[in-house]
């Protein structure tokens, strides 16, 4: 009986082979922009990164072929959501200030989804925990039962860490603006080339949970959706293009290749992502990080000048009595993605088994 090294050996052929390819798109909306949008107006946290949308396009364009799904990630907020610093009485940007971001408890939900977290401000669970002046707080006098009970009234986390903390665990969460709002600039902006079936993955979605990444929330321990839409799609490598270079799509790079997704490959087209502020030396740290993350860095010529794969369905290797696969052909030789066809492959193996 021949070996069930090459009956492996063969499956592996065709699992590499059947891989797909996705273009994600990070949050690429009007509310990230600082002009092209929907209204025309800058919006509401804007970063310089309209250049990069005709990047985006041309690359999807002329490069289609690369590319078995596009699929974009949204930033989708409610209102007085939990990265908002005006829910919390401060002022944007202010965890730049020194003491780093908000204090938070949250609660991991058994079904390990973004949807059914949540997150409660750690000053309002356990005030006397918190050194105002060694941590960033909301003002004096701030009572968020008072000034913004949205927030925390019906938050599971505010009573379950309040009640029992060992349920819970703190985080951090750095004050934006009130930012792609879902009835406000969440939107898409009119010179993107967005199509009919491409797939929306929205984050950011809950009002107690804040998601950078387009796979998880901020503390890595809740999933969106992407993950599960990119497996059951059978995508195994991604090039990733959007905003921000070092928050949403540093993030979205870092677990998509980390060990709580699915295993991808990823390249990061790095001159059509554009960093917050336009800050340089934070767009440069952010592509050495998913470098040593292990992503591949590239810029959009070298996808444009990338040539189209060749699909080629060749018979299944020859199996010879002494245990030999002999190619059918030199097909799969050649540069190009050989596969073989699935039947082919049964026959193969009960080839194996038989001899």
């Amino acid at each position: 009986m021949i070996s069930w090294h090459y009956a492996l050996a063969l499956i592996l052929v065709v699992s590499v082979a059947s891989g797909k390819t996705a273009l994600l798109i990070v949050d690429v909306q009007d509310c990230f922009l600082e002009a092209n949008t929907t209204t025309g107006k800058p919006g509401s946290l804007a970063v310089p990164a309209s250049h990069i949308i005709p990047l985006i396009n041309q690359v999807r364009a002329e490069k289609s072929c690369l590319f078995d799904h596009v699929i974009f990630s949204q930033d989708y907020h409610p209102a007085n959501h939990i990265s908002f610093a005006s829910s919390h009485g401060l002022d944007p940007f202010s965890h730049l200030g020194g003491l780093g971001g908000l204090p938070l408890m949250c609660l991991t939900p058994t079904s390990g989804s973004t949807a059914d977290a949540s997150c409660c401000p750690k000053i309002h669970v356990a005030p006397d925990s918190v050194n105002r002046s060694t941590t960033l707080s909301p003002p004096v006098g701030w009572n968020y039962t008072v000034n913004m009970s949205i927030l925390v009234t019906g938050n599971t986390a505010c009573s379950v860490c309040k009640d029992t903390p060992q349920k819970c665990f703190e985080s951090e969460q750095m004050m934006w603006t009130d930012h792609c709002e879902q009835s406000g600039d969440s939107t898409f902006p009119p010179s993107l080339d967005k199509r009919a079936g491409d797939l929306i993955v929205q984050k950011g979605v809950n009002k107690h949970v804040d998601a950078y990444s387009a796979f998880m929330d901020d503390t890595a321990t809740l999933k969106t959706q992407l993950d599960a839409d990119l497996q059951a799609k059978g995508i195994t490598e991604l090039f990733v293009v959007g905003i921000a270079t070092d928050v949403c799509v540093k993030w979205t790079v870092k677990d998509a290749i980390g060990g709580n997704t699915g295993s991808y490959v990823v390249t990061v087209i790095k001159d059509a992502t554009a960093a917050v502020q336009g800050d340089q030396n934070n767009y440069n740290s952010a592509i050495a990080f998913m470098e040593a993350e292990g992503a591949t860095v590239v810029l959009a010529a070298d996808v444009l000048a990338m040539v189209c794969p060749v699909a080629v369905t060749t018979p299944a290797p020859t199996l010879t009595k002494n245990g030999t696969l002999t190619p059918a052909n030199t097909a799969a030789a050649n540069p190009v993605k050989a596969t073989y066809t699935l039947p082919a492959v049964f026959f193969a193996l009960v080839s194996l088994i038989s001899i």
